[in-house]
């Protein structure tokens, strides 16, 4: 922009070119105070050039909000505005910087006031803001014509919805125009502005956010098919296979490798067909259109070294389907041993003799048992008879964007998982029963599973599309002004954490954090599930970053108040010495005990638990000791990215973990594997219920926020935790298309940014808390 500057009593016209994000917030500001730009006397043409950047900046900020809703699918339409609902966040008064303090003394096993908790009255009491700024505020939007039924003040004192209000008040309020927005895809329609708001000299230091004007709603990157790689894994390469004394076959392109799935002792390939004239087909039997016709397929899977010598093969007929305008996609089964990393081949036979060239898959693939709540109880040592009794426990799960659970599929799981049928299960939101989602399902099963007997909330944040996403500060909100909350709450759900208030509205995540910590003050825990696309939280905006440099941590994971969990899966094959080839020492650990590794596309899962460093957030003192500790091993291996690509000062993450992979749910009537961090979450959440349910039986405290007592119980009893010694969080994805980065953390003996300080241990854990 043009910055007119004064030098004594000559005139000098300098030209400062600042980013966009900067300029902005200076134009919305000389908006706010009726555009006066000109406060003292220039010469005119300084006056002329700055009164015309002005004006270029005015057009270019308001264009950028224009190009956001553009990039995030939202298209301007011709058709009514609906209603609005506004959420105005209150600026707290001076005292919410004691909150941390505070979170200290009450979440601290060695403060004489651990456990003493607060209730939501005297937190209001202590940093609400006064009665006279929710009276200006008030005023503001009576003045401008809000009626006082669509004002509601919460009781925590520092939040007003104003609901249904038309677009005409909205553009009152704010001093911006307000459009009719919708989604092509999901066909949701908002009222929005394309320009940023603007507010009152008076009303402008009292808020700390204004959520429904000016920012879009995000909505999903629907899942879709892997059909290629960027900066592979490396892999054994395999040729054309060719029986012995079988004639010479005339030659077809490969096929395309979508992905391989690992399964309980088999892995599945999916794979779009290829056919003699043409690179894809719209039928089945696949290539009816590009004859010859596709008979069967020759799957061949080696092992990834030379330590597990055998490899498997099989010719099958591929079980194909065909949608409307979408090439023909296939899948084909072959039989392989649990726990060994296989490289995977696929090659066609079709009528006539003709074979296609080989494809390979660029990544290794694992098969691996089905997991239930058993299992994992067993694993973490909790003993099967171990249920939650006390009558003021409740645990929740949280969800977002449209996923609801299904009683039937509970009641059928419960049933099948051998525990009682005989719960009932409060719902705070919608929950169409009729459509129920995996997510959903997952979480509400496997965290009853792991605590069976405990009162369980289903937290359904409403939204408009089912591909909306995860207004985690509205829950927060909302549980924060609720008499009794679950005392622990399970949420998948997040994004990348330098995309927050890019698209959800500057000063979302530091206002996040505060009611975090409001929570942490209540007693309130929280578990965040890490991510499933690795140390880069890849997978491209608004959701996930799509670049390796710098590395990006995934939010709320990287708040230090909350408490993140990875994903593992099980196998024997849990050390590195079972990966090494014949020639560096490796052997075979396939009738090893079970153990944990990180799932990773490096490890044949085909996603990567999430683990890093935030570029935000600074570590915090509980971790402060394991953090600097984990950085020297890296260091000393040769392993420590680049300081170019993370942020050594930022909070690590995850916490902790447990399994994330293969594990079975009920879903419309039928039972499913699935995967990722959103599994680990509930499971770990189980497993703090019960310790919960132990210490409110004893008379004693819930645990609240848990990383203070984790990191001392990891100090002073490192065997209250499984360590997870192997593997890496180099890779994810983008779009879903598997990527992986350069470099990524490291899993070491001790802490790392991968597994958090490891898997719970219960017997030693419940020892533990329960002498504090």
């Amino acid at each position: 922009m043009f910055e007119i500057k004064r030098d004594g009593a000559r005139r000098v016209g300098q030209i400062h070119l600042y980013p966009s994000e900067m300029l902005c917030p200076i134009v919305q500001e000389t908006l706010a105070q009726g555009g006066k730009v000109c406060k003292c006397k220039m010469g005119a043409m300084g006056a002329c050039l700055l009164v015309l950047a002005f004006a270029y900046l005015t057009t270019l900020c308001q264009g950028l909000l224009h190009d956001r809703a553009q990039h995030l699918g939202w298209l301007e339409v011709d058709l009514p505005h609906p209603p609005s609902t506004i959420t105005l966040y209150l600026k707290h008064s001076d005292n919410v910087q004691k909150l941390d303090t505070l979170v200290r003394s009450v979440s601290y096993p060695d403060s004489p006031a651990y456990g003493k908790y607060f209730t939501l009255e005297e937190i209001s009491t202590l940093i609400s803001p006064s009665q006279a700024q929710v009276d200006t505020i008030m005023d503001w939007l009576q003045t401008n014509g809000v009626r006082a039924d669509q004002i509601e003040l919460l009781a925590s004192k520092d939040v007003i919805k104003v609901r249904r209000v038309p677009h005409e008040i909205v553009s009152l309020l704010f001093g911006v125009p307000m459009a009719t927005y919708q989604h092509p895809r999901t066909k949701m329609i908002v009222t929005r502005s394309p320009h940023h708001y603007t507010l009152p000299r008076h009303v402008e230091p009292l808020l700390d956010l204004v959520r429904g004007v000016a920012d879009f709603p995000m909505v999903a990157h629907k899942q879709r098919s892997i059909t290629k790689k960027v900066e592979p894994t490396p892999t054994s390469s395999f040729s054309s296979f060719n029986a012995p004394n079988d004639p010479v076959r005339h030659t077809v392109p490969a096929p395309t490798l979508i992905r391989v799935r690992g399964r309980e002792q088999s892995l599945v390939v999916e794979f779009q067909p290829s056919c003699k004239d043409h690179p894809s087909t719209s039928t089945n039997p696949p290539c009816q259109d590009h004859p010859p016709v596709l008979l069967e397929v020759i799957i061949i899977a080696t092992p990834f070294n030379d330590v597990y010598a055998e490899a498997y093969r099989t010719t099958v007929p591929p079980q194909c389907t065909v949608s409307s305008g979408s090439p023909t996609v296939c899948v084909a089964e072959i039989t392989v041993p649990n726990y060994i990393p296989l490289n995977v081949t696929v090659q066609e036979i079709f009528a006539d003799s003709y074979v296609s060239s080989v494809a390979s898959f660029d990544y290794a693939a694992v098969s691996a048992p089905i997991n239930i709540p058993q299992t994992l109880r067993s694993l973490y040592g909790v003993p099967q008879d171990t249920i939650v009794t006390n009558q003021n426990f409740s645990q929740s799960v949280v969800e977002f964007e449209q996923q609801y659970y299904s009683p039937s599929d509970l009641a059928l799981f419960l049933q099948e998982m051998g525990l009682s049928t005989n719960v009932t299960v409060p719902v705070v939101g919608p929950n169409d029963e009729t459509n129920p989602g995996g997510e959903a399902n997952l979480d509400i099963q496997y965290i009853m599973g792991m605590a069976p007997g405990a009162r369980t909330v289903f937290w359904s944040i409403a939204t408009n599309s089912s591909a909306e996403i995860d207004d985690i500060l509205a829950w927060a909100v909302a549980i924060g002004n609720t008499r009794n909350p679950p005392l622990v709450n399970s949420l998948s759900y997040g994004m990348t954490e330098g995309n927050v208030d890019t698209y959800l509205g500057k000063g979302y995540l530091a206002r996040s954090d505060i009611e975090f910590q409001k929570l942490a003050l209540m007693g309130i825990t929280i578990i965040i599930a890490s991510g499933d696309t690795g140390a880069g939280d890849l997978g491209g905006p608004p959701m996930g970053a799509n670049t390796c440099q710098p590395l990006h941590a995934d939010w709320p994971s990287q708040s230090p108040y909350v408490t993140s969990v990875g994903a593992t899966m099980i196998t024997p094959l849990d050390d590195p010495i079972c990966y090494l080839r014949k020639e560096q020492g490796g052997i075979d650990c396939t009738s090893d005990p079970l153990g944990e590794i990180p799932t990773s596309l490096d490890s044949g899962i085909f996603w990567t638990s999430g683990g890093g460093f935030s570029n935000l957030s600074t570590t915090p003192d509980y971790q402060a000791p394991f953090v600097k500790q984990y950085l020297s091993t890296l260091r000393s291996k040769g392993l420590l990215p680049p300081s170019s690509l993370f942020n050594a000062s930022g909070r690590a993450y995850p916490d902790v973990a447990a399994v994330g992979h293969n594990l079975w749910i009920a879903l419309n009537g039928s039972f499913i594997s699935v995967d990722g961090t959103s599994a680990s979450a509930p499971i770990f959440a189980g497993i703090i219920s019960l310790l919960n349910d132990a210490r409110l039986n004893a008379g004693k405290a819930p645990l609240g926020f848990l990383n203070p007592v984790l990191y001392q119980t990891y100090r002073d009893h490192p065997d209250a935790f499984f360590d997870v010694v192997w593997g890496n969080n180099r890779c994810g994805a983008i779009d879903t298309v598997p990527t992986c980065c350069p470099i990524g953390y490291e899993a070491v003996p001790g802490f790392d940014a991968v597994a958090g300080v490891g898997t719970p241990n219960f017997p030693k854990l419940k020892e533990v808390i329960m002498r504090l």
